[in-house]
């Protein structure tokens, strides 16, 4: 999509939803709110690949709160709000209970948006991010800050939209347009990892997404590797609404059988997350290491759920786009066996990268359509500057 194709998708000032709003979930946005962050994002991808600085801000800063390391996700915020203008605040560690509103008001004085991973435990992560967020509500409600950051979700335990909506738009961008994915089949398929420690963010997320939109959803996984009970109840809701199709198998071969897309992604069973939790509550460290000893035993069982080259000529000509939220696990790469092959790998690397290539746009884009009432003009506004950013 070039720039004045995506330009024209963008919403106006009467249209923009999504102003002064935060990005938490998916579901929680509208059909066209999604729209405009994919469009938004392709709009900036043009910029810049047409050597045009779409910086907007002139001050400001970006924070990110990480619990835990996630380099290509960390990039990938700092990227998108560089390229807007914004200095870029890291902290590396979780906010505690007790000063989460004292931490959040302070990074907000200055800041224009805030991205939150925290994707550890299941229920406690989102609640944690919704603190965040709220704190920050509160925060402009009594005078603390004039202008309010918004709040980005960069992975949660039941979401990942900036990944999602990167993936939504490199699909958009594979098959000519978002309307062209209606009627696409794409197999989310659980597959191995010698980690098998995994949020349930990003199959989650992804199917939750995709069935919006007309797509024929297959989701694969063995017994017992379950994802949160309402994510079913909300993909069935979506698909039939949309006129797309969510099914379910415990079969990998099954699942990829003359499929468009294929997302080969381990993940770790609700079961085990929800006991992870409890014993986190509890303090009972030592049983948390017990306990991820047991999935990885169980995980073993199914060492040959993984995409081979074998798998992916009983795709559709046998050529379909292979997709994942990168880091991978790949067997005689980084692992002794994992998701995929590297042969596999290997032949659809480009196509991967590109798909990891859209978060930082759809990050900038997010706070683009928060901080901007009338964001199409704000875009034509830096068309019609056409800064160059180097010379």
């Amino acid at each position: 999509m070039n720039f004045c194709d995506a330009l024209n998708k963008l919403p106006g000032k009467e249209e923009n939803g999504l102003f002064g709003k935060n990005f938490l979930r998916t579901w929680d946005m509208s059909d066209e709110d999604i729209k405009a962050v994919a469009s938004g994002a392709c709009a900036l991808k043009a910029l810049r690949d047409g050597n045009v600085s779409p910086k907007i801000f002139d001050s400001g800063i970006a924070v990110s709160m990480f619990s835990k390391k996630d380099s290509g996700m960390e990039i990938a915020f700092a990227s998108g709000c560089d390229l807007l203008g914004l200095t870029i605040i890291g902290m590396d560690r979780k906010l505690g209970n007790s000063n989460i509103k004292e931490n959040t008001a302070m990074a907000s004085y200055m800041a224009d948006t805030i991205g939150v991973c925290e994707s550890d435990f299941v229920e406690k992560s989102s609640r944690y991010m919704k603190r965040i967020a709220d704190s920050v509500e509160d925060a402009q409600k009594n005078g603390v800050i004039t202008q309010k950051p918004c709040v980005i979700n960069l992975g949660s335990d039941e979401d990942t939209p900036v990944q999602t909506i990167a993936d939504l738009q490199h699909m958009a961008g594979v098959f000519g347009g978002i309307e062209n994915l209606k009627g696409k089949k794409i197999a989310v398929t659980w597959a191995y990892s010698p980690n098998g420690t995994r949020s349930l963010a990003y199959p989650q997320g992804l199917i939750s997404l995709v069935t919006r939109f007309g797509m024929d959803v297959v989701l694969a996984s063995p017994e017992g590797m379950d994802l949160m009970p309402d994510t079913y109840e909300r993909a069935e809701k979506n698909a039939e609404l949309s006129g797309g199709k969510f099914t379910r198998t415990d079969s990998m071969e099954e699942a990829v059988s003359g499929v468009d897309i294929v997302v080969p992604v381990n993940w770790a069973p609700f079961s085990f997350l929800e006991k992870r939790t409890e014993l986190s509550d509890a303090n009972l460290g030592t049983y948390i290491d017990l306990l991820e000893h047991e999935l990885r035993e169980k995980n073993n069982e199914f060492i040959n759920w993984e995409i081979t080259e074998e798998m992916m000529e009983k795709t559709k000509d046998g050529k379909a786009l292979l997709m994942h939220d990168l880091p991978a696990d790949i067997t005689d790469i980084n692992c002794i066996r994992g998701e995929m092959t590297a042969q596999v790998y290997n032949a659809n690397l480009q196509n991967l990268f590109k798909e990891a290539g859209m978060r930082p746009y759809v990050i900038a884009a997010m706070t683009i359509l928060a901080k901007s009432e009338d964001p199409k003009a704000a875009f034509e506004t830096i068309a019609e500057r056409a800064t160059k950013r180097y010379f």
